[in-house]
């Protein structure tokens, strides 16, 4: 009996799979017009594609041997089934934390603010000034705009833009707030740059996508600035915060010794030719402020001078490996991919459309009833 009813069960199933692909052939006409048609939409959308040119710069960051003895044992007792946690790691900051630290609002606003070389203009501008005043808008990107981004566009409308709720934010230092057209130039930056960590090898991809050749090597240079440039200021911050603290206690010290030095020239001017108790119980005195100033003034000055030593070994270095060339080749559009995308696409919905036409018109009938 079991076995009658799993015969059933397969012979349905094989009759509604029949159907199914008699219904797909029945409408093979629409499937060949919708591929048609998508295959224009993709053909057009090639076409108007602008060309694209990318441009890389492999770097290796320099972390200390403590960090990677720490990462051997760790493997190593791994395998005898031991955890060793975070034996051995260092104050290194993480490979990983770089690409937050390029889309952070600080570094999109500082890049935006760089100056690069453009196509047609003879002086350098920066990439803020060309997005928002310069650079106008093409064919492609206005129909994406009122095609694909429609959608987006009246979520955006709806929703309205959230501002700041009226408070001025100009006067700190911690809080940052994106304008309309800084926003729009961020999104632009944050397309168009990439930050690949390569685990296997080591190393670090910055890449950077523009319709100019020369503009991509500019602007994958300038983010390999910009990023050694912040790693180092939060690597260095606590070295550098007592550096500058001993420098200003060094300034106080020194008014100190000076002031103290001064008295005692004097005095000792004064009672060049004099033999009393007092006067050298005096001399005695200032010589021994005089003493105890230069002391704390020559141990804050060996202090600093260790203090700039550890600023200077506490600075990472960003290892370039492969250096920033101007691309020849154009990297994109992938013409021939979009084609075939589209003529898919418009294939795969055509079929869709075929399978729940009957299924919808039978539910609309049984609403209507």
């Amino acid at each position: 009996m079991e076995g009658q009813i799993n015969n059933n069960t397969s012979l349905d199933d094989e009759i509604d799979l029949v159907e199914l692909l008699k219904q797909i052939w029945s409408g093979r006409k629409i499937i060949l017009y919708s591929a048609i048609v998508g295959g224009l939409m993709g053909l057009i959308i090639a076409l108007l594609s602008p060309n694209s040119y990318s441009a890389s710069v492999s770097i290796v960051p320099q972390l200390s041997g403590e960090t990677k003895v720490g990462g051997n044992l760790s493997g190593i007792a791994a395998l005898a089934g031991i955890n060793l946690g975070s034996v051995g790691a260092s104050d290194e900051l993480s490979p990983y934390v770089y690409p937050l630290l390029v889309e952070s609002v600080p570094f999109q606003l500082e890049l935006m603010q760089s100056r690069f070389n453009f196509e047609g203009i003879k002086e350098p501008i920066s990439f803020f000034k060309y997005h928002t005043e310069i650079k106008k808008s093409s064919l492609f990107q206005i129909t994406k705009k009122y095609t694909i981004g429609l959608p987006f566009l009246i979520l955006d409308v709806l929703k309205g833009k959230e501002d700041n709720m009226g408070f001025n934010l100009s006067q700190s230092s911690t809080i940052f707030d994106f304008t309309e057209k800084e926003a729009n130039v961020s999104e632009i930056l944050e397309e168009n740059i990439s930050i690949e960590i390569n685990e296997k090898d080591n190393f670090i991809l910055i890449k950077s996508t523009s319709p100019e050749p020369l503009l991509s090597a500019q602007l994958a240079e300038r983010v390999t600035g910009l990023l050694q440039k912040y790693i180092t200021k939060i690597k260095i911050a606590k070295a550098q915060e007592n550096l500058e603290f001993l420098k200003e206690r060094i300034k106080e010290k020194e008014m100190s010794f000076k002031r103290v030095q001064k008295e005692l020239a004097k005095f000792s001017d004064r009672n060049n030719n004099v033999v009393s108790v007092i006067s050298s119980m005096k001399q005695q005195n200032l010589q021994s402020e005089y003493s105890l100033a230069f002391g704390v003034y020559s141990e804050l000055a060996k202090q600093i001078e260790q203090a700039e030593i550890q600023v200077k070994k506490d600075t990472p270095i960003l290892t370039v490996v492969q250096p920033v060339q101007v691309p020849d080749e154009k990297s994109g559009p992938k013409r021939s991919l979009i084609l075939l995308t589209w003529i898919f696409l418009g294939g795969i919905l055509s079929c869709g459309w075929i399978l729940v036409e009957k299924p919808m018109k039978k539910l609309w009938d049984k609403v209507k009833s």
